[in-house]
C-alpha cells in the first residue's frame, strides 16, 4: 500500500472558495476552477494562477471519499 501525499493550501480563504465553488457549482466546481485558471494564466497573472491552482486542489481533496486509516478528515 503506498501513502497518498495530499497537500493543499491551508489559507482559509482557499478552503471557503473551494467549499463555494463545490456548493454552487457541484459537479462542475472543478470544470470551473479549471476555467478560472485558464482565464489567468491568458492574463499572465502568476499570482492568480497559482491561486486558483490551489483552489483546484482543495476541491479535489475535499470531494474525496476515499481515506486511509491514518488519514484525517479535513
Amino acid at each position: 500500500m503506498t501513502k497518498k501525499n495530499t497537500l493543499i493550501d491551508p489559507d482559509p480563504d482557499v478552503i471557503r472558495t473551494a467549499w463555494f465553488m463545490i456548493r454552487n457549482h457541484g459537479e462542475k466546481a472543478m470544470r470551473e476552477a479549471t476555467r478560472q485558471q485558464q482565464a489567468m494564466i491568458k492574463q499572465g497573472d502568476p499570482r492568480r494562477i497559482s491561486l486558483w491552482w490551489s483552489i483546484g486542489q482543495a476541491i479535489q481533496e475535499l470531494r474525496r471519499t476515499k481515506r486511509e486509516p491514518h488519514e484525517t478528515l479535513n
